[in-house]
């Protein structure tokens, strides 16, 4: 067989697979235990896929053989957020991954995988579904989500708001922390760049739960120095300590703020549940986003001229 490798080099690679193989090899005398001996052929797997990726000429457009990469519709520091279709069905999906050069970050990885296990446990009209978690070629976790076209920060900057899209918006962003906060989690990140719709201000739901924690955790767990929007974040997750459910009404407060400085009408009741909301002592907001749904309520349901 021809190649341009010398018969040594095939050796020495022959000769470590086979001590890596040996290594992982279940036997009576394996050190390892059935579940890290598969944690460790994982590892193989990625590192095998990584190095395959850089060294083959795929089309990188197109990912589990099902989907294609349409455009690049958000690009971080850290990941890309892709609009796809599948291949087959012609249906429009979100595809959320690391950018390549940072294939290999360990903790990033983990916090995509988490993010997606968070995702797929929620279900409710007012969150985007999480689909599926695919792996690309390099061995990168690619997030499959329902696609969402319009994000609520562009509609700020297109027109302005009337006091029922307001309540519109808070009505459908109360009932999706509800939910969030019943499974034992704070989303951490509420603003109105994760908050999606298709048209519809009734049907708009909250997005991207890639800095989501569970009640009564820092962030400092996940390997995180600080993460959230500075201009929403609430003091107690600016300062790192634990988090519980009303450090997202505290971002709803000052989102409510916002929308009420792009509305065309003033309304004193949604303007008196921006300041309860966003007050900074936790004890002084409402206790959930069920109470803070019941006091939205209010200001809807009062007589005209009142």
């Amino acid at each position: 067989m021809s190649h341009d490798l010398p018969e040594a080099d095939f050796e020495e690679i022959a000769r470590r697979f086979s001590h890596l193989w040996q290594a992982l090899n279940a036997g009576t005398d394996n050190p390892y235990s059935p579940e890290t001996r598969q944690i460790l052929l994982d590892r193989v797997r990625d590192a095998l896929d990584r190095g395959e990726a850089r060294l083959g000429d795929a089309d990188t457009r197109i990912v589990a053989n099902s989907f294609v990469l349409e455009a690049l519709v958000h690009e971080g520091a850290l990941t890309q957020v892709h609009r796809a279709r599948h291949r087959d069905l012609g249906t429009l999906h979100t595809i959320k991954v690391a950018r390549p050069e940072h294939a290999d970050d360990p903790v990033l990885r983990k916090l995509m995988l988490r993010e997606a296990e968070i995702g797929m446990r929620l279900r409710h009209p007012h969150i985007a579904a999480t689909q599926t978690v695919l792996r690309l070629a390099d061995g990168r976790p690619a997030l499959v989500m329902e696609w969402i076209g319009s994000r609520l920060a562009e509609l700020l900057q297109q027109r302005p708001l009337s006091p029922d899209d307001v309540t519109s918006i808070m009505t459908s962003v109360l009932s999706g922390l509800d939910t969030i906060h019943a499974a034992g989690f704070v989303h951490c990140d509420l603003s109105p760049l994760n908050l999606l719709f298709d048209g519809d201000l009734s049907r708009l739901k909250i997005a991207d739960f890639g800095i989501s924690l569970e009640a009564g955790c820092r962030h400092e767990e996940l390997d995180l120095a600080f993460a959230g929007r500075p201009d929403f974040a609430s003091p107690e997750q600016t300062a790192g300590g634990p988090i519980d459910g009303r450090s997202d009404l505290y971002a709803a407060g000052l989102l409510l703020s916002l929308l009420l400085r792009h509305c065309q009408a003033c309304d004193e009741g949604l303007e008196a549940l921006a300041i309860r909301l966003s007050e900074r002592d936790p004890q002084n907001r409402p206790q959930n986003a069920k109470a803070a749904l019941h006091l939205l309520g209010g200001p809807a349901k009062r007589p005209a001229g009142a």
